[in-house]
């Protein structure tokens, strides 16, 4: 199995994006964070593949 590089990356989002974020991990049942900003973004680098 590879190993995938991991880099850490601090961000600064407006809090009405977090409210936005927070609802929908919620919604999702996400339990972190940062899980949810991970599944957010790689939903929508798929899309723009598609």
């Amino acid at each position: 199995m590879r190993k995938l590089e991991k880099v850490s990356v601090m961000l600064r989002f407006p809090k009405t994006l977090l409210n936005r974020i927070d609802a929908y991990q919620k919604e999702k049942g996400f339990s972190t964070r940062t899980q949810t900003i991970f599944h957010l973004l790689n939903v929508a680098l798929e899309k723009s593949n598609s």
